[in-house]
């Protein structure tokens, strides 16, 4: 039987579905509460906010893809550290999405990014 960080993780990992895969920004926001809380200062507030911004996203960006390379979760809140390109030549940017969980739906969004540069001061990669 699954537990809630189970069911957490299964529900944040469905939002990408539906977001990168599907490309179905409905599905998506039947994921999230009314009262939905966007924190990322590039997307508009709200599930209103969030209707509008992922039909952009894909308008600007059809060759997006989203690979998640570490998935964490405690309590209710989930953090995904993924892989994000936008473009076919783009060599990626490193994003941490967390999200904050509450009653089975998602509540709350924040993010950090990073793009991944040609050359690094290290060998151990962003992932």
């Amino acid at each position: 039987m699954p537990t809630q960080i189970d069911r957490n993780k299964a529900l944040v990992t469905e939002l990408f579905q539906k977001i990168v895969r599907d490309r179905d920004a409905q599905a998506a926001a039947r994921l999230l509460r009314d009262d939905y809380i966007q924190h990322s200062p590039d997307m508009p507030p709200g599930k209103a906010g969030f209707l509008k911004a992922v039909p952009e996203l894909h308008r600007d960006f059809p060759a997006l893809t989203h690979a998640i390379k570490h998935l964490w979760a405690e309590g209710d809140y989930v953090i995904v550290h993924a892989l994000y390109r936008f473009t076919p030549d783009d060599r990626g940017t490193a994003v941490v999405d967390m999200f904050r969980i509450q009653d089975g739906l998602i509540a709350e969004h924040w993010d950090v990014a990073q793009p991944v540069p040609a050359e690094a001061a290290n060998d151990n990669g962003m992932f």
